[in-house]
């Protein structure tokens, strides 16, 4: 009896080990991944809209415009940002890319609340099939044939998509939106973040995922936009 418990014991101390180490190797590449990413992006973030290099179009980056039915703080700042490099003369377009679905359009609102602050309506263009980060640059480039732009969003949602652009070859500075100081929100996003970090590494380098960019929208993009000649007639 006494000798089965000692086993058992062992047992357990086993598995407790194991358990810790799998979860402090998880740790471990998660931070690892978080920083291959900051470090390869971190030249190419700005805070300042006097610093940050013009481009012709600004890509803001979607997201819900409530959170559980309350304003959402990340959609406003995004918006807030837009606006501040189109009245600082660094951008002179905006395209806005989200996702739109059945009572549910990220760029509807995205429009709405630009225009609320005075932005004029030609110079807003809208990608309503940016499902995912990967999807609303790759159709950048490849949709509205830009090459060089500068992308819109909160300061780790912009390493990631800029470590995308550059992945794809396309020539990008990113601005980063005001990060809301909600301390639970911030933990959820903040967390979000560095797994999507895993799962953009791995559809670039693994799954080799190829972004959606068919296109429903008919979308023609103003020339003065353009880097190459593309005509867009979808």
């Amino acid at each position: 009896m006494h000798f089965k418990l000692k086993k058992s014991s062992l047992l357990e101390k086993r598995i407790f080990f194991c358990a810790v180490a799998a979860v402090a190797a998880m740790i471990s590449i998660i931070m690892l991944c978080s920083w291959h990413v900051r470090s390869q992006t971190g030249s190419f973030l700005y805070t300042s809209a006097e610093s940050i290099p013009y481009n012709d179009v600004a890509l803001v980056l979607g997201t819900s415009r409530t959170d559980h039915r309350l304003p959402n703080e990340y959609f406003n700042c995004r918006i807030d940002a837009a606006v501040n490099l189109y009245r600082n003369g660094k951008v002179k377009y905006l395209l806005i890319s989200g996702a739109a679905r059945a009572n549910y359009d990220e760029t509807a609102d995205m429009r709405n609340a630009l225009r609320k602050r005075g932005i004029p309506d030609n110079v807003i263009l809208s990608d309503p099939d940016g499902h995912r980060t990967l999807d609303s640059i790759v159709r950048a480039g490849e949709l509205f044939g830009l090459k060089k732009f500068t992308i819109v969003s909160q300061e780790d949602h912009n390493a990631r998509a800029q470590y995308i652009a550059r992945h794809y070859g396309l020539d990008t500075v990113a601005f980063n939106a005001a990060t809301p100081d909600l301390f639970v929100s911030r933990i959820g996003v903040d967390i979000r973040e560095k797994l999507a970090k895993i799962k953009m590494l791995l559809d670039l380098y693994i799954l080799k995922t190829r972004p959606q960019v068919s296109d429903k929208t008919g979308i023609r993009v103003p020339a003065s936009c353009i880097s190459e000649k593309v005509i867009l007639n979808l």
